[in-house]
């Protein structure tokens, strides 16, 4: 990523964040950091209610690139993210790795070895074309939880699926996605108005 899409995808992140209901809108809770070690002894030695509340975010890496790619995606992400906000300093961190409609595997990984490259070793690509609605209905099923989610792909066409795209969009991924791609970067909004112009002109 270019310095120029970094500070995009800083500014893109900051808005979902700062967005109504968002954690750092005005009405949400910033999500508060874990106790160090220093001074634990006021948890009793158990989960505090400070670690459920960290900020939840999920990854999502199309199979269909090359490991190159994906690894520098992943670190520049990262390091971008991390020098947004605090916030980002220490997050859950969901990875998705979209292998094709039929295989989304879903995982936990730590920030720093998505910034480290590690995550992506024994990388397999796989050039099937994929649908984006299969995969934005699978999101919505199983990563609700994350107040942002960041996808790394090639894939943007909604021809084939305009209709379970909206649907999967709606009624808050949208609010919380960011799709990074060779052209640039597209926000959930974007893609929400493109295959919503898509379902419109069918309908014509």
């Amino acid at each position: 990523m270019t310095p120029v899409e970094k500070l995009q995808l800083k500014n893109a992140a900051m808005r979902v964040l700062h967005a109504p209901g968002g954690p750092l809108s005005q009405k949400g809770s910033r999500p508060m950091a874990q106790p160090s070690a220093s001074n634990a002894a006021w948890t009793g030695g158990t989960k505090s209610a400070a670690s459920k509340a960290l900020l939840e975010m999920t990854l999502v890496f199309d199979m269909s690139l090359s490991q190159e790619k994906v690894r520098a995606a992943g670190a520049d992400i990262i390091s971008a993210l991390k020098n947004a906000d605090e916030i980002f300093r220490n997050v859950r961190c969901n990875v998705v790795w979209w292998h094709s409609d039929e295989k989304i595997l879903h995982e936990v990984a730590a920030a720093p070895m998505i910034q480290m490259g590690r995550s992506f070793e024994g990388w397999e690509q796989n050039l099937q074309k994929k649908r984006l609605g299969i995969l934005m209905d699978d999101l919505k099923k199983f990563q609700a939880r994350a107040r942002l989610l960041i996808v790394v792909t090639n894939e943007t066409e909604v021809f084939e699926d305009a209709k379970l795209l909206h649907d999967s969009l709606n009624p808050f991924l949208y609010h919380r996605l960011i799709l990074v791609t060779p052209s640039g970067l597209m926000t959930g909004r974007q893609l929400l108005a493109k295959c919503s112009g898509m379902l419109c002109s069918k309908n014509d």
